[in-house]
C-alpha cells in the first residue's frame, strides 16, 4: 500500500444551485449544481484530490464528511436570516434555508471528526453562523466607504481590490507571511457576530470582519474574499492541503 504521505487528500468542495435557461435554438433548459473552476484547479495544483458536493438533507452531511479530508465551503448566495435567528429585510438574494442547514450539518461533522475546512466568502460567513454568529444583511449601510458591488459589470467586480490586516500572531498571518494584504471584493454581506469556538483575525481598513479562525485544536479558517480568483493569494490554499496532509496522518496513527 501507498504511504498517508503519497496519498491525495480527498477535499470536499460545496456547490452551487443554478437554473440555466434555454438561451439558444437546440439548448434545453437545465436545473445545475455548479461550481467556479478556480476551486477545482488550485486544490489540484496544492495537490489535493478535489470533489464537488451537491446539496443533500443535514443527515447526507455527515456520511459526506465521512468520505472527506478537508471540506472547502465555497461561496454563492446570501445565507437566508433564519439561519441566524433573524428576518429578511429584503436584503438578503439567493437564498436557501435547506442548503444553509445542509452546510452547517457539514461544517458540525466535519468539526466532530477533527476535518480541516477552509470557508470562502459565503463559507466564513456559513463558518460563524453554524456556532452561533450574526450577519449584516447590507454591508454599505454600516460600511458606506467599502467597494461596491451592486450595478457594477462582472468585470469591474473582479477589478475591485481593498486591503486586509491581519491579527500579528495569528495562523492566517503566519500562511501569509505578513499582517497586511490585498484582497478582492466580491460581497455585499459581512459578519456582524462572531460565532463561537472561533475569533476575528483579519479586518478591512474600515473595520469589516474579513477573516476569521478556530481558538481550538481543530483546523479551520474562514476568508471573506475569494483567494482562488488572485494570483497572488493561493498560499492559503497551498497551507490548506498541507494541514489537511497532516491531519491524514494524525487520524491514521
Amino acid at each position: 500500500m501507498p504511504s498517508i504521505y503519497n496519498e491525495l487528500p480527498v477535499i470536499g468542495i460545496t456547490s452551487c444551485r443554478q437554473y440555466l435557461p434555454k438561451v439558444t435554438e437546440g439548448r434545453t433548459e437545465a436545473d445545475l449544481y455548479t461550481l467556479a473552476v478556480e476551486y477545482v484547479a488550485v486544490i489540484r495544483r496544492a495537490g489535493g484530490l478535489p470533489v464537488i458536493l451537491p446539496h443533500g438533507t443535514p443527515e447526507d452531511g455527515a456520511k459526506y464528511v465521512d468520505e472527506l479530508d478537508g471540506l472547502v465551503l465555497s461561496g454563492g448566495g446570501d445565507i437566508d436570516p433564519k439561519s441566524y435567528g433573524e428576518t429578511n429585510e429584503g436584503l438578503s438574494y439567493d437564498t436557501n434555508y435547506a442548503v444553509d442547514q445542509f452546510e452547517m450539518a457539514l461544517i458540525h461533522a466535519a468539526k466532530e471528526r477533527n476535518i480541516p475546512t477552509l470557508g470562502i466568502c459565503r463559507g466564513l460567513q456559513m463558518l460563524s453562523v453554524a456556532f452561533g454568529g450574526k450577519m449584516y444583511q447590507e454591508l454599505h449601510d454600516i460600511y458606506p466607504h467599502h467597494p461596491r458591488v451592486k450595478g457594477k459589470t462582472r468585470e469591474e467586480i473582479m477589478a475591485l481590490r481593498h486591503k486586509v490586516n491581519l491579527k500579528p500572531g495569528s495562523q492566517l498571518a503566519q500562511v501569509y507571511g505578513g499582517t497586511e494584504i490585498v484582497v478582492n471584493s466580491i460581497h455585499h454581506q459581512c459578519i456582524r457576530t462572531v460565532g463561537e469556538g472561533f475569533e476575528a483575525v483579519g479586518w478591512s481598513e474600515d473595520g469589516i470582519i474579513e477573516a476569521i479562525e478556530s481558538t481550538g485544536d481543530w483546523v479551520s479558517w474562514g476568508v471573506q474574499w475569494h483567494p482562488e480568483k488572485l494570483e497572488a493569494s493561493p498560499a492559503i490554499i497551498e497551507t490548506f492541503v498541507k494541514e489537511v496532509k497532516r491531519s491524514m496522518v494524525d487520524r491514521r496513527r
